[in-house]
């Protein structure tokens, strides 16, 4: 039974929703606002001015890394972590560029590894504030390096990608794993279901925390996870800008991935082709069974010795090695 007077005010509701799911969201806060360093100098002190903010809220190892020699370097790279991980996720990938000659920037994206958190922190991301993190970290490297390369994992392989898009800096990206839709749902309902996910009360799923990595935060927010998706379609619609001129784009994706899809990402690939642009797409085999998380510091390490290779010789522009499919 409907009390008398809360019918109309149940219709209403309902009215509202439906409205939010069906009217677009604006895209205005996924523009770039591009403030390149001057210069080498600059460039490293706007990374410890990130890395000094981010000491004073982050926990334990999940503070932005740089790595730099002293010195602009021929090459310089951004590493975009993903959902719910920190910098501390490429620390390996970070030294092994260094080594190799690269100044490297890590920076950590909005509201991720707070001390004494959960993932329910995460509620008020917003896709925005990831594309000002990518701006930040693309306006560093353009002062620590002669050209500028960009590799993400899972959001951070989306920003890479957005970066690519609307950064002219970049010269590289490097794409692995992007969530650029909702799985398991048809391609008709993700919009509405993105839109209606972001004015509905966000729902947290908190996961058991790990003790040896308090810089992430397990689980996960419906409002986060909306605001995911909304980037990986934006930069999917955005394929559509590349030109002859546009950055080289590298996907690698994972045929034992069950977290994200391949399909839209090898549709962005061939959306770049047909406008001339170059891109390629290269796939982990099944049968090395790896997890969407390619390079967890803590669980994979046997295979870190297979994996950070191959995403240096990406970042460098080098050829995969022969266990690496094409995908066409």
């Amino acid at each position: 039974m409907i009390l008398p007077g809360l019918g109309a005010i149940w219709r209403g509701a309902m009215l509202a929703l439906g409205i939010a799911a069906v009217v677009p969201m604006g895209a205005g806060d996924l523009r770039p606002r591009p403030k390149p360093a001057k210069g080498y100098a600059d460039a490293v002190d706007r990374a410890r001015h990130l890395i000094a903010a981010d000491d004073s809220v982050v926990a334990e190892g999940g503070a932005t890394i740089l790595r730099a020699h002293g010195y602009r370097t021929p090459r310089a790279v951004v590493l975009l972590h993903g959902f719910t991980d920190s910098p501390r996720q490429f620390a390996g990938l970070a030294d092994s560029l260094y080594q190799a000659g690269d100044n490297v920037i890590v920076p950590r994206l909005p509201r991720h590894a707070l001390r004494g958190k959960t993932v329910k922190a995460l509620s008020g991301l917003s896709a925005g504030e990831l594309c000002r993190a990518a701006d930040t970290g693309v306006d560093i490297a353009s002062g620590l390096g002669d050209s500028v390369v960009v590799l993400g994992l899972s959001i951070g392989g989306t920003l890479a990608l957005w970066s690519a898009e609307h950064r002219n800096e970049v010269r590289r990206a490097v794409i692995i794993a992007p969530p650029f839709d909702v799985t398991a749902v048809p391609a008709i309902l993700e919009r509405p279901l993105v839109n209606l996910s972001s004015h509905v009360p966000n729902l947290t799923r908190r996961s058991a925390p790990d003790s040896t990595r308090p810089d992430r935060l397990p689980g996960w927010a419906t409002h986060a996870l909306a605001q995911v998706i909304r980037l990986g379609m934006a930069v999917r619609h955005d394929a559509d800008r590349a030109t002859p001129l546009s950055p080289e784009v590298l996907f690698l994706v994972n045929a034992h991935d069950h977290t994200v899809k391949t399909a839209p990402v090898l549709d962005v690939a061939r959306a770049w082709h047909r406008h001339g642009a170059p891109a390629s797409v290269y796939e982990i085999p099944d049968s090395l069974g790896l997890p969407h998380n390619i390079v967890d510091p803590m669980n994979m390490r046997p295979n870190l010795e297979t994996i950070l290779p191959l995403m240096r010789r990406l970042a460098h522009g080098d050829d995969a090695p022969a266990w690496v499919a094409v995908r066409r």
